[in-house]
């Protein structure tokens, strides 16, 4: 099952190409929760359409897991942002990859025109794909085992920051699927700059301050499991994903700046 954002209002699936019949389900996701019917391209189409309100994309994917928890029978659940272009055969072959390399979890990699966070995404000449510790929240594609169970920090966290980089790789570490990949034979291209993460949600926090309480909480049951069950999770594994006892420079100079009252990025 492929989730396409959409804002309720206009096109949908405005910058999807449809060159190809999708290999898979495709649901249409209106987050303003307006019920509005979508202006479509004269080849798209949708097999689902769910329209909820949603503050931001922590929450689109916690509706999404409560609405998909019963369809056990699905292999992953991919995402795409509304500011994403790809094609429908990309994605098709994206999908042909990673069940060809048996991947848990993957993303397709970002144009070198992209407006990007991560340069572990970008796409490199000559290579199919790229191994990783974990694949951004804009395009993620999860095994549907792993995506439901890290339901339980969709439903408290609005922004999704932090899930991607530190929720699932949790997961897929204790349940023992950790093939992730950035595959370069596929490229998306993400056509808006990047938010600050400063924006301040309705439980009073901003979405970084979110990813924060998602590590805190991590590393508090990281530390449990490693006591009694050996090393499930590698120093080194805790130093690159959760910069576990690393001096975490950019997170001070963001604090410092957010306390002289500064604009932080």
């Amino acid at each position: 099952m492929v989730v396409f954002a959409w804002n309720g209002t206009g096109q949908a699936f405005k910058h999807i190409h449809w060159d190809a019949t999708p290999n898979f389900e495709v649901l249409l996701f209106n987050y303003s929760g307006n019920d509005a019917q979508p202006q479509l391209h004269p080849q798209a189409y949708y097999d689902e359409l769910l329209s909820i309100s949603t503050e931001f994309k922590g929450r689109l994917m916690a509706e999404v897991q409560r609405y998909l928890q019963h369809r056990q029978e699905l292999g992953y659940v991919g995402f795409f942002d509304d500011d994403l272009e790809i094609t429908v055969s990309g994605i098709n072959r994206l999908l042909r990859i990673a069940e060809l390399h048996n991947l848990d979890a993957f993303q397709p990699a970002t144009t070198p025109d992209s407006f990007t966070s991560h340069a572990f995404t970008t796409q490199l000449p000559d290579t199919d794909l790229a191994a990783a510790d974990w694949v951004e929240i804009m395009c993620p594609f999860y095994r549907k085992n792993i995506f439901d169970a890290a339901a339980e920090f969709f439903a408290w966290n609005i922004s999704s920051y932090g899930i991607d980089n530190y929720a699932i790789p949790f997961y897929q570490k204790t349940m023992g699927m950790d093939r992730t990949a950035v595959i370069h034979a596929v490229s998306v291209k993400h056509l808006k700059p990047v938010t600050t993460g400063e924006k301040i949600f309705s439980n009073g926090l901003s979405a970084r301050q979110e990813g924060e309480r998602i590590r805190t909480e991590l590393l508090r049951r990281i530390r449990i499991i490693n006591q009694h069950s050996g090393k499930v999770f590698p120093a080194d594994f805790l130093k690159r994903v959760y910069e576990y006892r690393t001096f975490r420079y950019n997170k001070w100079k963001r604090d410092l700046k957010r306390w002289l009252g500064f604009k932080t990025t």
